[in-house]
């Protein structure tokens, strides 16, 4: 039986460079993928039946509402051809795909999995092909990284549809990254890389995966290698300033903002980056008007910055407000370091209650990037709100998983101490 999942929330992603010691961020890459495949799905019948007319209008009434971004629409003249004909791979598969960009993740996978026949032949391998690829896009959108991994190497196993294999091994990559799988996805990046030499954002993200791995020529060769292909995106200019302050080199980063600024773009998304390099620079009080103004004009991952900003004036209430709002948006939810942030900003102000929802939202992220800083905050947040028998059952979970982090063993003595006669603790202290 297939294990159900929790529904999950996950929007397309730009680099956030939300870490701010140099490589502590992943950039995952923008892309239009729910349009991606759609246009290709197989037409043809699972078996020849009636009312293909009636049920062929209602799916490019639904595909039209679809691409337009009317889900419900779409979702109710999709499910209307599903009943006129009960035989059309692609209708289901194009349905799940629908029920995704309305974050019914579960409900997708088991349409996906109605499309895929255990048979031999061109149309039903295309179908098989475009259901592992939205099965694999579910999982990742509920941060199930290892099925989702799993799912697209079926995909890719099958030969037919090879014009969407870069979208899929895309996917494949941001999986294996999430999932701290680094050397894994660096060769998945490769792979796209040598597909097609000329695309900048695959060196870009394959660059920050070499940074997250410690090999900073390697980085720094793809990063200049983006900046050459590309050299007005300021996205790969900020890659590269993040790979300099982590090799210690100051000066070389601010040549680095130097040349990002040059670019001295006109449009509202030039702006928004200016915004970013004006931040970076030292020079928050620019950075917080233009920040205000970009998310007027829609950049709604301009309320992260203003939150950092007023975290550093510790101004936590505001930052808490601002990162708030971020979570809320597409862009925000699934960002384990936004729901971290929040997190100890409402710590500092003593509301614990909250800090703790949004502690266990930030885990269900699954980021291993902030994993642990979210796990140890849960720890202490029980400390704060007396549940201390809960406190000390994560405090043994925690040192089994992070057993680098020498301080673990002191609150666990600590919890100990809280609990009385109610634990006991055995002499070795493990």
């Amino acid at each position: 039986m297939r294990q159900r999942i929790q529904d999950g929330k996950y929007s397309e992603q730009k680099e956030k460079d939300r870490m701010l010691k140099g490589c502590r961020s992943f950039k995952v890459k923008s892309f239009k993928w729910m349009a991606c495949g759609i246009m290709v799905l197989a037409s043809s019948l699972f078996l020849s039946g009636c009312g293909a007319k009636s049920a062929k209008d209602y799916y490019k009434e639904g595909m039209a509402y679809f691409n337009s971004g009317n889900y419900e629409k779409a979702d109710a003249s999709l499910k209307k051809a599903m009943e006129e004909n009960k035989e059309r791979a692609d209708y289901y598969i194009s349905y799940a795909m629908n029920l995704i960009q309305q974050q019914k993740y579960d409900d997708a996978i088991a349409y996906f999995e109605r499309s895929i026949l255990d048979k031999d032949n061109a149309i039903v391998r295309k179908n098989n092909k475009q259901a592992y690829r939205g099965e694999g896009i579910a999982y990742y959108k509920v941060h199930d990284y290892k099925a989702a991994i799993e799912k697209f190497d079926k995909a890719l196993a099958i030969n037919e549809l090879e014009d969407i294999n870069r979208d899929i091994l895309s996917y494949k990559g941001m999986a294996q990254a999430k999932a701290g799988l680094y050397k894994e996805a660096a060769a998945t990046y490769t792979k796209i890389i040598e597909a097609n030499k000329n695309n900048g954002d695959a060196y870009k993200t394959r660059g920050d995966i070499y940074c997250r791995m410690g090999d900073y020529k390697k980085s720094l060769a793809d990063y200049d290698k983006a900046i050459k292909l590309e050299p007005h995106n300021y996205d790969y200019y900020f890659g590269k300033y993040f790979l300099m302050l982590d090799g210690k080199d100051e000066a070389g980063a601010k040549e680095v903002l130097s040349k990002a600024a040059a670019i001295n773009g006109t449009t509202e998304e030039d702006k928004f980056n200016m915004a970013k390099v004006m931040y970076y620079k030292g020079d928050t009080d620019t950075a917080l008007q233009m920040f205000g103004e970009a998310f007027g004009n829609g950049f709604t991952e301009s309320y992260y910055y203003l939150g950092l900003i007023y975290e550093n004036k510790k101004d936590y209430e505001n930052a808490v407000q601002n990162y708030k709002k971020y979570i809320e948006s597409d862009e925000g939810r699934d960002k384990g370091d936004a729901y971290n942030r929040v997190a100890d900003c409402l710590i500092k102000l003593k509301n614990y209650k909250d800090a703790l929802g949004y502690v266990e939202d930030g885990i269900k992220v699954n980021d291993v990037d902030v994993n642990q800083n979210l796990k140890r905050s849960q720890i202490v947040v029980y400390e704060h709100l007396d549940r201390y028998e809960e406190a000390y059952k994560l405090i043994k979970e925690y040192r089994k998983e992070y057993p680098e982090d020498e301080g673990a063993k002191k609150e666990e003595v600590f919890l100990n101490s809280r609990l009385s006669n109610t634990v006991t603790i055995p002499k070795d202290g493990k």
